[in-house]
């Protein structure tokens, strides 16, 4: 009963979402005044205030020293505000962090300020190189949370998922002053991890996605880990097994069932080849 409850309510979310997707501007819409008020008493210096609506969120878009964007909902709770900021009003950290990163000689094209009811604070850095546009996720001490493929989708995928108070608290107990900084529901049908939700956190510095089933049970947690921080019964598996392959990147996975596990990437030529070897060495499936 738990899952079907679940899947339909995001059923549902999914449909009125497709449902109401269509934009208005300020030209056709009434905005509440309570919603006018909120907003003001949030931004009381924005100028240039022009309301519209997307997806069935209410958005001010502003100038407040930089240009934003600020998203509501219909009862006028704050969700949202997306900041277009110049690269030098950077936290010193994320600059640092970004200038040491492989994508420090790319171009940048963009960055962004997101500021979301219910996690922490991120900065998104759209880079690109050729054909190649990346968007970097970072943490405001400097710790890189993700980075992805940029779609040019528009920035509904920033809205914050609700968290149940169960996986709030999952969290809490196993990763005490964990940093929540970005929950998504996986929404590919074809993907094994349909409906799942993954959070990602930031615990004792280290980036870590955490990753909840359709029922809202743990499923695992994983995150990136340096080759020599591997242990050593690992180490000697890929020495020996691949020695013909270079290293390229490697996650540590803990699973609810107890296993744990790494998940290795390596090269060798044009092939890519993905391995999973446990603590003992054991390649496995």
């Amino acid at each position: 009963m738990k899952l079907k409850i679940y899947t339909l309510l995001l059923a549902l979310c999914v449909t009125w979402s497709l449902q109401s997707c269509d934009n208005d501007d300020d030209n056709s819409i009434a905005v509440p005044t309570e919603l006018q008020n909120a907003f003001a008493s949030k931004y009381p210096n924005a100028a240039n205030v022009k309301w519209e609506t997307k997806c069935g969120y209410y958005v001010a878009d502003f100038y407040d020293g930089y240009e934003a964007s600020a998203w509501f909902t219909q009862d006028g709770k704050w969700q949202m505000t997306e900041t277009d900021i110049p690269y030098n009003a950077l936290p010193q950290a994320v600059k640092t962090s970004f200038e040491k990163s492989e994508y420090a000689s790319w171009k940048q094209d963009d960055v962004d300020k997101l500021e979301r009811t219910g996690v922490e604070t991120i900065f998104v850095i759209e880079v690109e190189n050729q054909n190649q546009e990346i968007d970097l996720y970072y943490s405001a001490d400097g710790t890189l949370i993700k980075s992805i493929v940029d779609t040019d989708d528009d920035n509904t995928g920033h809205l914050p998922v609700q968290l149940t108070e169960a996986m709030r608290n999952f969290i809490n107990e196993k990763y005490p002053n964990a940093k929540i900084m970005e929950i998504d529901v996986e929404d590919d049908r074809n993907d094994w991890d349909f409906g799942y939700t993954e959070v990602d956190i930031i615990h004792n510095g280290i980036s870590k996605d955490v990753l909840f089933d359709q029922t809202g049970d743990w499923h695992s947690t994983s995150w990136e880990v340096r080759q020599n921080e591997l242990p050593e019964a690992v180490k000697n598996t890929i020495n020996n097994q691949y020695r013909e392959y270079r290293f390229d990147e490697a996650k540590r996975i803990e699973k609810a069932d107890g296993t744990i596990y790494y998940r290795i990437e390596l090269e060798k030529m044009n092939v890519d080849l993905e391995v999973n070897i446990n603590e003992d060495g054991i390649v496995i499936p």
